[in-house]
């Protein structure tokens, strides 16, 4: 097809209203869309997805066998315990630059089994990582999951990104890692009130419906600071925290990480 049967095409076929709008936009703006599309098109059609996919396998692979050797000196039978614990000492040495790296880069928790035997000797990493319950051991109930349900309120199927926790009004909620608070928004629709905290390595979390804050945005916070309580505010039928992980950018099952640290800790201390 000439360049003129190509534009005798487009503007048969291209909507009036669209050939408008078209003519309204300045240079200057047709130029920042024709980059943004260019731009778009080198991300979708470069290799750069493709090395950072198989960076992450790499170092994944790396970090698996860092692991094992890790295992090996755990459980070694060696009796000279000063040579081991100085073997060991090295080793995290040698990981911790790769697993703050590695950290940043794993899109989920699917990745976190293969760090374990290093977390156990690494409390500050779990401290910033979403590793715990935002809620009191048996204050709760788990009564929705992630994934596609049918919604409570619209009975529609529908992706539900995050995990409900069903608990009586004003039990304590906290903070599942370190961080800051990022924002705190008081509404009657959708999430209600609800904070969002800003952690390392990319985590961000959510926690929907809350009857009282308090907490202020910008705050630091510690790994289970008290934030808020639970309430019924928002879409809600009852009251419950509603709980997301992000990491990202990318919303992701939480609840591997309910209870990551306590898992951790127990498999260390029945060494």
């Amino acid at each position: 097809m000439k360049s003129f049967e190509i534009a005798t095409f487009f503007r048969k076929n291209t909507p009036l209203w669209f050939l408008k709008r078209l003519k309204s936009i300045s240079k200057k703006q047709l130029g920042t869309i024709g980059f943004l599309l260019l731009l778009t098109f080198y991300y979708l059609y470069s290799p750069i997805s493709k090395v950072w996919n198989d960076s992450l396998e790499e170092t994944s692979v790396a970090m698996d066998g860092y692991g094992r050797q890790l295992e090996s000196n755990l459980n070694s039978a060696m009796n000279d315990t000063i040579v081991m614990d100085k073997e060991r000492e090295q080793l995290l040495r040698n990981i911790e630059e790769k697993l703050v790296a590695y950290l940043y880069q794993i899109p989920d928790y699917s990745y976190i089994p293969s760090l374990e035997p290093y977390l156990q000797y690494a409390p500050k990493i779990l401290e910033q990582i979403p590793s715990t319950v935002p809620l009191e051991k048996w204050d709760y109930r788990l009564s929705s999951k992630y994934g596609v349900r049918q919604h409570p309120i619209s009975q529609k199927k529908k992706k539900h990104f995050g995990i409900d926790l069903a608990a009586a009004t004003d039990k304590y909620v906290y903070a599942s890692a370190s961080g800051t608070v990022l924002s705190i928004t008081y509404s009657q629709k959708g999430y209600g009130t609800h904070i969002i905290i800003k952690h390392r390595f990319g985590f961000e979390t959510l926690y929907g419906h809350l009857n009282r804050v308090l907490v202020s945005e910008g705050q630091t916070l510690a790994q289970h600071e008290l934030i808020g309580t639970v309430g019924n505010t928002g879409s809600s039928k009852g009251f419950h925290l509603h709980y997301e992980v992000v990491k990202n950018g990318a919303k992701i099952d939480p609840l591997y990480s309910l209870n990551l640290k306590r898992k951790i800790y127990k498999n260390l201390f029945k060494r």
